[in-house]
């Protein structure tokens, strides 16, 4: 049982991918308060919903990537991001680390990987 039930916001374009990670999130006691395909709407939710954490895509739907909405959901709300990604090249993954987000996990995701990176958050909270 979780000390802490964070509220999670889901950034994911790809729609089978974003219910994995929604069942996962569900599965360790947390709550899904969104689902985002687009780093617009990603913002917008962030907004309305304020999630504890955004378990955030890099690669969306769209001109703006996940980094950069990490950085505006950040500014504006406070609310730090975990990145999943599949692209492990380089130049994604370290400019991923320069914006210190809470972790940065490689696709696909897993129970166990999830698990570790939001009890580390809730532990900060």
């Amino acid at each position: 049982m979780n000390k802490l039930q964070l509220k999670v916001l889901i950034v994911e374009d790809e729609f089978f991918i974003a219910l994995d990670a929604e069942e996962q999130v569900k599965s360790l006691g947390h709550t899904v308060v969104g689902t985002a395909v687009s780093a617009e709407q990603a913002i917008q939710l962030a907004g309305q919903e304020r999630p504890d954490v955004v378990l955030m895509d890099i690669r969306l739907a769209g001109p703006t990537d996940g980094i950069t909405a990490a950085l505006e959901i950040r500014s504006r709300y406070g609310v730090e991001a975990i990145f999943v990604t599949a692209n492990t090249d380089p130049s994604t993954l370290a400019r991923a680390q320069s914006i210190d987000p809470v972790g940065v996990l490689q696709k696909p995701l897993t129970k166990d990987r999830l698990a570790t990176q939001l009890a580390r958050f809730a532990k900060k909270q």
